[in-house]
């Protein structure tokens, strides 16, 4: 039997479903429930409650020493791993329904306090303690009643030592800011109704008034500056807020109150409109605000958002009309939920710590108030997800070589690339992917022009083409083909993004009366008011970011919530735009826009609305212009180099450091036809000879092997990159026309191996028309065809006019045989012969000796390209001319079969009389070039040979 009276509150458990419980003990008696054991308790325990069916488990946790606890503790548990993270404070994301307030209508909101534990905090005897303020120590500040009840006092609770503070004269004073220093501040109010800023240092109060303010209040302190945030109002009667000595006024606001700053700079408070409506916003440290719109703003009598965490975690207050105050936290992101202590009449939270706790006070059923911190209780398996407060990159190009014009517009996670490129000869856009390395182009039949602009990371490609009236048609590229995609009563459909998560389609289309408006899915995108609404990228959560026009032309980029709210983002000066465009935004809500201010070029933007934007540009570009972001952050495009190349590129998050090292770019201007140049920054990846010839435009690029001491040519038609590409060596690369970009890298640090850009060559000699005659290196390359493998292959290729050889390895099916001049003098010219032969792995010849003519576009390229068909396998029987002849005393025949046969060699004089029968008995077809396989007519026996006299011969 119980002697003792145990209180019991349930608070809304609910079988198999998370519930929390209350437990009020008396000091120094036992309890228990059912057949758990008892307990002693030195002071109250905090229990436990999980509900799950009817069973109920009940856990002791004691209270840390010397620490002022209630004797009345809150704690909950959570049946199920709820993943509360806490992502991205972006603040154009969704607030649910977070405005009603009322207890009536909280059952029909979600609400936040079951993820967390609760701890009241209280000094004894002590029945008023608004806790406003936290240090990341659990030290605490807020305000108290005097000992005569009369006003109210700032007090710290500091190390457990309570401590009250009364300005001189004031009628009240109030701290609600604590820095880890253990600094406070807060304000008083005067004799005359009128409040001062105060600061507590060293134990001392000292007065702050902001300059030329007729009142003042403070609100935070920055552990990273000192900084003092708040509001002062000045003569005219006019609030505004302040951080530091610096002014916060929102744009058209009758009062605006600022609350606090985050080690990032990003401030949050709240402003009122000329309707009296308050509105929650942020001021990211480029001085940008960004503020929300609150449903049924007009039923609340406030809104402050009063701290944010580094990791983006907000805590706001808010209280309608005729209602009690509340308090909500969350992320504008993930959205605001609703947060009570339990068991409480009202909660209102004021701080949130850098542990994610949130610190305030709660109004108990009896009247008392107390302090309270609530700890994050949910196991998760992962750490919060961090937007980057600032956005430094290492920057990569992506080339193809021999297209000049690589316009990339979408990516997916694995680094794979789609967009737009120059058909050959330039003559239209068309569609491609780059997966995997191989590049691929697709062009709608009949269309003007095709574009991809997504890449999902199943494959998949999307994006529209032109058709000959000049309308856009949605286009899908699906296991290889392409198939038409139009919005449902559209008369022109364009495409921007592929969800990864549904497969959905998102982007915009114009109807028949000229309207445009955005889709996802099939889900009709308008913001409201809007003639032109964009859309262009849905991410994981189901944020959809875009842009509309106004009635006046003025773009706005906007984030629509998954609730259908859309936010927009007030730019600065917007009517200077061409337009806006925010085309994607990664699931920890960093995005990647594009913007064009007329008079200049594109440029684009990269960042985070808490954080603000700032232009990410391509060092050594003309313009750059971002068009996706990855999940690990990654910024893909294309820019634009001096010479008006169009290039990819890939720029990688980086941290300052090494963002700063590899931020150097060295401009390299190339002549038309032969230069000699060296790597003059170290790249972020390797770079190789493929890398090198895509990036410059070349045709070929030369090397020599030292050790082997024999020239090394890479083309674009082989079959792997290449050759490293390395700082402290020459190389030469051909191009058809004047190159000017950069490159861009860190410089080099050895240095014995320091790679300064060596000075442009021109070609020495030149036709009228500045066509080359010759040229000082020339590379032959090509495939060889007629067998599966061509494993210990060689070309030999000479120049019939020079007589000069070059060998070199076939590699798969591939040659590139290499010479050059270091003097640069001429070692090819228009007009020359050049010879090529194919030897075996045992020295046999393996195909007929071809010869090739060099034109002017050979030599414009530096290279001629050849195709070897039918290697070891003749298309005739054929009996070449015996080498040497004249002979003496011997010589040697070579001959071809087709076919395998029964092989005889007959060898007649001048005459035409037979001298001899060679039988060879039956040989299988091929080439009987070598010494080792074609014909010796000479006998055994030496007395005899072949005389020298011109020999009729026959197979």
């Amino acid at each position: 039997m119980w002697k003792n009276v145990l209180y019991l509150h349930e608070l809304g458990l609910r079988k198999n479903a998370l519930g929390f419980g209350v437990l009020r003990a008396i000091t120094g008696l036992k309890a228990g429930i059912s057949d758990v054991s008892s307990y002693d308790f030195p002071f109250n325990p905090i229990y436990f409650f999980k509900a799950n069916s009817r069973n109920f488990n009940i856990q002791s946790k004691q209270a840390p020493a010397g620490r002022y606890v209630y004797r009345e503790v809150f704690v909950m548990h959570t049946q199920i791993k709820n993943r509360f993270l806490f992502y991205t404070f972006t603040l154009f994301l969704c607030l649910n329904s977070f405005f009603l307030m009322n207890a009536a209508a909280q059952s029909d909101i979600a609400s936040v306090s079951d993820n967390y534990t609760f701890e009241t905090i209280d000094v004894p005897d002590v029945d008023f303690l608004a806790l406003t303020a936290s240090s990341d120590f659990e030290d605490y500040a807020g305000y108290t009643k005097s000992a005569d009840g009369e006003k109210d006092v700032a007090f710290t609770l500091i190390d457990s030592v309570f401590m009250t503070y009364d300005f001189p004269g004031s009628q009240n004073t109030y701290f609600f800011a604590l820095g880890n220093n253990g600094n406070a501040a807060g304000h008083y109010q005067d004799s005359e109704g009128l409040f001062h800023g105060v600061v507590l240092e060293n134990g001392e109060l000292r007065e702050y008034n902001f300059p030329d303010s007729v009142e003042t209040e403070i609100y935070g302190i920055s552990d990273a500056t000192g900084a003092l945030t708040g509001n002062f109002t000045d003569a005219s009667g006019v609030r505004r807020g302040f951080s530091g000595d610096e002014i916060i006024e929102y744009p058209g606001a009758t009062e605006t109150y600022a609350d606090f700053v985050n080690s990032s700079g990003g401030m949050v408070g709240s402003y009122v409109d000329a309707d009296g409506l308050y509105h929650p916003y942020i001021r990211t440290p480029n001085g940008r605000f960004v503020s929300l719109d609150i449903p049924q703003a007009a039923a609340l009598e406030y809104f402050f958002v009063h701290g944010i965490n580094d990791a983006r975690t907000v805590v706001a207050r808010t209280k309608r009309v005729d209602s009690l105050p509340g308090t909500l936290v969350g992320t504008f992101q993930e959205g605001l939920q609703i947060f009570q202590v339990p068991g409480s009449v009202s909660t209102e939270g004021y701080n949130i710590n850098q542990d994610g706790s949130i610190v305030g006070y709660y109004d108990s059923a009896d009247g008392r108030r107390h302090g309270f911190i609530a700890r994050l209780a949910t196991e998760t398996d992962m750490e919060p997800a961090a937007t980057p407060s600032v956005f430094n990159y290492t920057f990569e190009s992506i080339n193809v070589p021999g297209v000049d014009f690589l316009a990339v517009t979408a990516s997916s996670d694995f680094e794979d690339y789609a967009g737009y490129a120059k058909s050959a000869g330039s003559v239209k856009e068309v569609a491609f992917t780059l997966i995997d390395g191989v590049f691929t182009t697709y062009d709608f039949p009949d269309s003007q022009k095709t574009h991809f602009y997504a890449l999902g990371n199943d494959g998949r490609a999307a994006g529209h083409y032109e058709d000959s009236n000049g309308l856009y048609h949605g286009v899908v590229l699906e296991d290889g083909e392409l198939r038409q995609y139009d919005f449902p009563d559209a008369v022109e459909t364009e495409i921007y993004g592929i969800s990864d998560a549904t497969g959905a389609l998102t982007g915009n289309f114009i109807d028949a009366s000229g309207v445009r408006r955005g889709f996802s899915g099939d889900e009709i995108i308008e913001a409201p008011g809007a003639p032109e609404t964009y859309a262009d990228f849905v991410n994981a959560s189901g944020r959809l970011v875009g842009s509309y026009v106004d009635a006046e032309g003025v773009y706005h980029p906007y984030v629509r919530n998954p609730n259908d709210r859309f936010i927009s983002i007030e730019l600065p000066q917007p009517e200077k735009f061409e337009y806006f465009f925010v085309h994607g935004i990664n699931d920890v809500g960093v995005f990647v826009g594009r913007t064009k201010q007329a008079g200049d070029v594109p440029r684009t933007s990269v960042g985070s609305f808490q954080h603000g934007l700032q232009e990410l540009r391509f060092p050594g570009s003309i313009s750059t212009e971002g068009w996706n972001i990855n999940q690990d952050g990654s910024v893909v495009g294309h820019y634009e180099s001096a010479d008006g190349r169009i290039h990819g590129f890939i720029a990688r998050p980086a941290d300052a450091a090494m963002s700063d090292l590899f931020d150097n770019a060295y401009t390299v201007t190339l002549s038309k036809g032969l230069n000699m140049i060296s790597l003059p920054l170290a790249s972020p990846t390797p770079m190789t000879a493929k890398n090198l010839v895509a990036l410059t435009g070349a045709t070929t690029v030369i090397t020599l092997d030292t050790a082997n001491q024999q020239f090394v040519a890479w083309t674009p038609s082989a079959p792997d990159d290449g050759f490293a590409i390395e700082g402290g060596q020459g190389y030469i690369v051909n191009v058809p026309q004047a190159r000017n970009f950069a490159f861009v890298g860190a410089p080099w640090t050895d240095p014995t191996d320091e790679a300064a850009a060596a000075p442009t060559i021109t070609p020495l000699i030149r036709g009228d028309r500045g066509v080359a005659q010759a040229a000082w290196a020339f590379v032959v390359s090509g495939h060889l065809v007629g067998k599966p493998a061509f494993e210990g292959y060689k070309v030999v290729v000479r120049n019939l006019r020079t007589n000069s050889v070059v060998t070199a390895s076939v590699q798969g099916d591939y040659f590139a045989a290499a010479t050059a001049d270091l003097t640069r003098r001429s070692i090819v010219q228009v007009g020359d012969v050049v010879e090529v032969r194919v030897i075996g792995p045992d020295g046999n010849f393996e195909a007929q000796t071809l010869t090739f003519k060099v034109t002017p576009e050979h030599l414009a390229n530096a290279v001629l390209s050849v195709r070897l068909d039918s290697i070891g396998q003749p298309t005739q029987n054929l009996l070449l001319q015996n080498y040497p002849n004249p002979f003496n005393p011997e010589t040697w025949i070579p001959y071809q079969l087709s076919e395998d046969s029964l092989v005889s060699v007959s060898i007649y004089d001048t005459t035409g009389q037979l001298v001899r029968t060679l039988p060879l008995g039956f040989q299988s077809a091929g080439f009987y070039f070598s010494a080792s396989r074609r014909v010796n007519p000479n006998p055994p026996n030496p007395s005899f040979f072949v005389s020298d006299n011109l020999l009729i011969l026959s197979v």
